[in-house]
């Protein structure tokens, strides 16, 4: 059967309708994918947020390794350890035999009912939210001088540290008027002017952070 070939001019026109269509499909499909894809983004990152441990109603049981395995809750041992006098053993199910757990390698654990995080010693995280606050009481060395016989000699000092994790970047700070001040300034000015008029500002550090939190759940990435 012959092919019946179409004049240049008909074919051109074909051509370009064709192109039209696909050039129409092309950007539904666009459209689509661009339309999708947040959509799906914002559900993933809605799921992620509902793992957050501050939304936790428990806490599973086990070591934290890094910070992000307490922020989703998830620690990454949790075969049978204890904690005894700021130091973390694991127990080997088949010897019993107890192994300490580097402090390096700890971020902090959980017992299941209470969160510790490690600084200079293991402290229990007493408030969770766009900041994390947990205090630290011990005693330092410095060095001084005695006068009779002249000498340097080590002289303990008690301290009291008050810190707070960053919960969106895993970051720690050590907490202070001023450092409280610029969260405030930036996130929140009425607090701030409260925070202000306190005649106690040192004590009340503790007392605005969980008011901040209370008040900038929104904060939470």
């Amino acid at each position: 059967m012959p092919i019946k070939l179409l004049p240049l001019n008909d074919l051109i026109e074909k051509l370009i309708k064709v192109q039209k269509h696909m050039n129409r499909y092309f950007f539904i499909f666009l459209v689509l994918v661009v339309y999708e894809s947040p959509a799906q983004l914002l559900s993933d990152s809605l799921m992620n947020r509902d793992n957050y441990i501050i939304y936790a109603t428990v806490y599973k049981k086990g070591v934290y390794k890094t910070f992000e395995e307490f922020k989703y809750n998830d620690p990454s041992i949790v075969e049978d350890f204890t904690f005894d006098k700021n130091q973390l053993w694991l127990t080997d199910s088949k010897t019993g035999k107890n192994s300490k757990i580097k402090k390096n390698e700890v971020w902090g654990f959980s017992d299941g009912a209470r969160i510790f995080v490690r600084w200079r010693k293991y402290n229990e995280i007493v408030e969770m939210g766009r900041y994390c606050y947990f205090k630290e009481k011990g005693t330092r060395v410095v060095f001084g001088y005695s006068m009779f016989p002249l000498a340097i000699i080590p002289i303990p000092v008690p301290y009291t540290d008050e810190l707070i994790i960053n919960f969106n970047t895993g970051k720690p700070f050590l907490l202070s008027k001023k450092l409280l001040k610029e969260i405030l300034a930036i996130d929140d000015p009425e607090l701030l002017t409260e925070f202000m008029n306190e005649k106690q500002k040192k004590k009340k550090l503790f007392e605005y952070i969980v008011k901040y939190n209370d008040r900038n759940t929104d904060k939470i990435k």
